[in-house]
């Protein structure tokens, strides 16, 4: 699937440099809420699908799923659609969800709308995907799943208030009363949704949009650090993401709106990431791939 080119420069805030990277990882316009899945040296993204042009709120019909052996050319390889789950056909609240791989099943966890949770299941990355409940398993929105280095899974949801319960080996139930996350609530955080967590040298980073916190404990507590990166979408609290390891780096897939104010359509894109010693993270935006 061959990419659209960039248009528009961009000035680094801090050189005055106008940027022209590539553009949005695919030319179609619609890829929103990335998650990443990655199988060797394979990556999958599983992301929503803006339809809703010229309308100031959010038509998601279904999930889409990509797949990339380069991070630049991305070809769609699946899509999960409401139909096959409690959501049912005709469904437009496709917002936000996860992958996670275990036991070599795939287990998606999605958002009806602002509601609750829900989670559908696969022998494959590409799907098909059926639902593993029949209804919601948690009764908020925007999960995301984090496996602990032994293994153990836990689900964080939720906006405002993030919350955290380990889940059951079968992924489709918990296994504890789930419990908020503490975070010192510093500038912005964690005041927007879909969160994102993972760890890198025994720290974690919880991530919403570009701003992160990073704590020594699962559980929290979390102190905030800032953002990863200005421009792109990273700072206007909207640029729902992940990070993601490949290939011995670090990755960061996010979306930004193309105008806001007019509708609601998204694109995609990624950068590596820079760890600092101290614990910090930002987005290599001169790389954006």
């Amino acid at each position: 699937m061959r990419r659209a080119e960039w248009k528009v420069g961009l000035a680094d805030p801090s050189t005055g440099i106008v940027l022209t990277p590539p553009g949005p990882l695919i030319p179609e316009p619609g890829m929103s809420d990335p998650h990443a899945l990655v199988e060797g040296d394979t990556v999958y993204l599983f992301t929503g699908h803006d339809i809703g042009f010229g309308i100031p709120d959010w038509v998601m019909p279904d999930w889409r799923i990509y797949r990339s052996d380069d991070l630049r050319r991305w070809t769609q390889v699946g899509t999960i659609r409401p139909d096959d789950c409690y959501l049912g056909p005709g469904h437009t609240s496709c917002w936000a969800g996860d992958i996670a791989k275990r036991d070599g099943r795939y287990y998606w966890y999605f958002s009806n709308g602002s509601r609750e949770t829900g989670v559908m299941v696969a022998d494959r990355p590409e799907g098909p995907y059926t639902d593993a409940l029949g209804g919601p398993l948690v009764d908020s929105f925007d999960p995301s799943v984090f496996i602990e280095d032994d293994g153990t899974p836990y689900l964080i949801y939720g906006m405002h208030t993030y919350r955290i319960a380990r889940l059951k080996d079968s992924m489709t139930e918990l296994d504890e009363a789930p419990r908020a996350i503490e975070v010192d609530r510093q500038g912005v955080f964690p005041s927007t949704d879909k969160n994102s967590l993972h760890k890198r040298n025994g720290i974690y980073y919880l991530s919403c949009s570009g701003y992160y916190a990073t704590a020594r404990s699962l559980y929290g507590p979390y102190t905030y650090r800032g953002l990863v990166g200005t421009g792109w979408g990273l700072d206007t609290g909207y640029a729902h993401g992940d990070f993601f390891a490949w290939k011995g780096g670090w990755y960061h897939v996010w979306c930004r709106y193309r105008d806001r104010t007019r509708d609601r359509i998204r694109d995609c894109f990624i950068a590596p990431v820079i760890y600092g010693s101290d614990g910090s993270m930002r987005d290599d935006l001169s790389q954006l791939v």
